[in-house]
């Protein structure tokens, strides 16, 4: 894998806890994002906030490659 396609995975990953983390936050914050009640139940809420950190564990581990890869410099593999 070049470094492109290793950032590009990287940025996959990020968006996805992105867009997790916001759907976590609209339903703990439910009033203001203007639902009546939570829309996920406290299990699945554990689950999500697992799933969040497991990814943002991936892309952190993807960096790491990254760095090991040599940087800017490997860009031709």
């Amino acid at each position: 894998m070049n470094n492109h396609q290793l950032v590009c995975k990287v940025e996959g990953t990020l968006l996805q806890v992105k867009s997790m983390a916001k759907i976590a936050l609209d339903n703990t914050n439910y009033k203001l994002s203007g639902y009546d009640e939570p829309f996920i139940n406290q299990s699945d809420m554990s689950n999500l906030l697992w799933a969040i950190v497991d990814l943002a564990d991936q892309a952190f581990n993807d960096l790491q490659e990254y760095h090991l890869l040599g940087g800017k410099d490997n860009a031709q593999q």
